[in-house]
């Protein structure tokens, strides 16, 4: 596509390129507040599934390993109760991120904005209502994502205190 020298008009060709573009982002621009939000949902969805998986796992850990008497044992009762305490904060942080990603799919009631209204701006409600659902979730979610480092943060710690331990001769 060649520019036109101001003032000449687009060859049909040109006209028909440049109205199918304009067709496709304004298409694209009215749809993106609700794919945002299906985009938001399936990250929640995701943190969901790796945050009870990641409970699952962990919870099976203390289930079939030694690590509770090995802590008693090294530290004794007061100390030990400590350090397990310490082993147990992943969970209440996944229980925390599972709670935020949970709480992107509260349906919640938005004053203001009714469907069956017939105006001018009910439009213009509509999108700033997905906008705003949109900013709440992906809020929620960024929550949610932060306990989930954390967590992370705690298991390292963990694993080194657990590494450092010294061993019980019984």
């Amino acid at each position: 596509m060649t520019a036109p020298i101001q003032g000449q008009p687009f060859d049909p060709d040109e006209e028909k390129l440049l109205q199918d573009t304009m067709k496709y982002w304004q298409q694209v621009w009215n749809e993106a507040p609700m794919q945002a939000l299906t985009r938001i949902e399936d990250a929640a969805k995701q943190m969901i599934a790796i945050t009870t998986g990641l409970q699952g796992f962990y919870i099976a850990i203390f289930v079939f390993s030694s690590i509770r008497v090995q802590v008693k044992a090294a530290l004794g009762d007061v100390a030990g109760a400590f350090i397990l305490l310490l082993f147990f904060l992943p969970l209440a942080c996944w229980l925390v991120s599972l709670f935020f990603a949970i709480h992107v799919f509260v349906p919640r009631v938005r004053p203001g904005v009714n469907f069956n209204e017939v105006s001018v701006s009910t439009w213009q409600k509509i999108k700033d209502a997905y906008r705003q659902a949109s900013e709440e979730k992906l809020r929620w979610l960024r929550y949610s994502h932060r306990w989930l480092v954390v967590s992370f943060v705690l298991v390292l710690i963990a694993i080194v205190v657990f590494i450092l331990l010294p061993i019980s001769r019984n």
